[in-house]
């Protein structure tokens, strides 16, 4: 039966959108648990939202794009061209910019990855106009809550086998600068976070970086950038890493390494408001463990005073973490350990941490807001009941009478030579 869209009431439009978007959520899920299980990616964060049949939908009349504004806008995406930059200003001039509540910056090198001549040198053709504009007065958008930056990589990850080394000499302060002015990623990733600094007490609180690159950013080290870190109260890291080629992981790298120890001198130390804190590192380069070819953890128990929550996945819990934790022991409210790992005793960089002396620490500091402690591993399967295992890396049975010695959580320990989780 013929039906006039325009006529039903308002509540049978509301409806059907809560409908569309539900449908959405859920093909997107498993679409990425599809891509999960023939990939076996491990660098995927929370999907963009982009309710594409809704944008279909609002643009059959001025009525229903009234109507739909809230949900079309609230997540936007942008990436450094023309088109996207000048269709968002368009946005930003116009009564929708009210609406946009989380802003995508998707920084892409565009096919190219090395350039030479002057005009590689431009700026504008680096960042054009249109989004230098945008990224440098986020006001624009006054309802604005979250900025969210990544960098199309695999361009940059590719050259791994010529540029990166597994040991020998790391990249100078001069050789950073140099490849800011000779190669595009790393002259976009520059300008892009130099821009952002323009933003002078920033309104909006949520900064999330997804998927950095284990490449050194000069902007990172600026007193503007930090002065700009110093303004939020929700800070969300996730870091790319990979088996790249030959079962080589990215944690071998000297330059991943390297990069993942000053995380604290380019980020930690300057995010004096945040209460809310969540790291994800890949299972190719975990966080945490001592020794040769391993990664610290950068954090102190003198960061981030005003910490209430803290989501760490792919660290270990070491002798740091602990001391982080029990230094926050009258501010944190909740810590949640998703993919988190100990290493054994047997291992050669062992970090001479159990489960228990994390439990142990918070239970003798006595915290007096934790209200939420959750331990989640997602990333690996129970052995059946005929598998056999090292006694290190045993889990507890669905019914632990039968073997009370099982170890209740993982226990791992580092490849050496390579790098996988063992």
């Amino acid at each position: 039966m013929y039906c006039n869209l325009l006529k039903l009431p308002t509540e049978i439009h509301l409806k059907i959108i809560e409908e569309l978007i539900r449908d959405e959520d859920i093909e997107t899920h498993t679409n990425d648990l599809r891509k999960l299980d023939d990939d076996h990616s491990e660098n995927d964060d929370e999907p963009i939202k982009i309710y594409h049949d809704l944008i279909n939908w609002s643009c059959t009349c001025s009525h229903f794009r009234n109507l739909l504004a809230p949900n079309i806008f609230k997540t936007t995406k942008l990436v450094n061209n023309e088109k996207s930059g000048f269709s968002l200003n368009a946005v930003a001039k116009s009564p929708y910019n009210v609406h946009i509540k989380e802003l995508h910056f998707i920084g892409s090198a565009l096919g190219i990855d090395h350039s030479e001549g002057p005009t590689f040198l431009d700026p504008e053709w680096i960042l054009p106009f249109s989004v230098d504009a945008l990224l440098c007065s986020l006001q624009r958008f006054p309802s604005l809550e979250k900025l969210s930056i990544k960098f199309d990589h695999e361009l940059e990850i590719l050259d791994v086998w010529e540029e990166l080394e597994f040991a020998g000499a790391l990249e100078t302060p001069g050789e950073t600068l140099e490849a800011e002015s000779s190669r595009v990623l790393r002259a976009l990733m520059f300008r892009t976070y130099s821009v952002l600094t323009h933003n002078k007490s920033p309104h909006f609180k949520h900064l999330e970086i997804r998927q950095l690159i284990w490449r050194e950013v000069s902007a990172f080290s600026h007193a503007a950038f930090h002065d700009f870190l110093g303004h939020f109260e929700r800070f969300t890291l996730s870091i790319y890493g990979k088996d790249l080629r030959g079962g080589w992981m990215s944690g071998q790298f000297h330059d991943y390494v390297e990069l993942m120890e000053k995380l604290d001198e380019h980020f930690f130390n300057h995010l004096a408001s945040v209460t809310i804190l969540s790291i994800k590192a890949p299972r190719a380069g975990p966080l945490g463990l001592f020794g040769r070819q391993h990664t610290l953890l950068c954090l102190k128990a003198d960061q981030m005073p005003m910490l209430t929550t803290l989501h760490l996945d792919g660290t270990f819990a070491s002798p740091k973490l602990i001391d982080f934790v029990v230094g926050h022991k009258h501010s944190l409210e909740e810590l949640i350990l998703r993919n988190c790992y100990v290493s054994p005793v047997h291992s050669r960089f062992l970090s001479d941490v159990y489960w228990s002396h994390l439990f142990n620490s918070l239970y003798f500091a006595c915290p007096t807001q934790l209200r939420h402690l959750e331990l989640v591993v997602s990333d690996a399967a129970l052995p059946s009941k005929r598998q056999s295992t090292d006694e290190g890396n045993e889990w507890v049975c669905t019914t632990p009478r039968e073997n009370r010695g099982r170890m209740l959580f993982l226990y791992v320990h580092l490849e050496t030579r390579k790098g996988d989780l063992v």
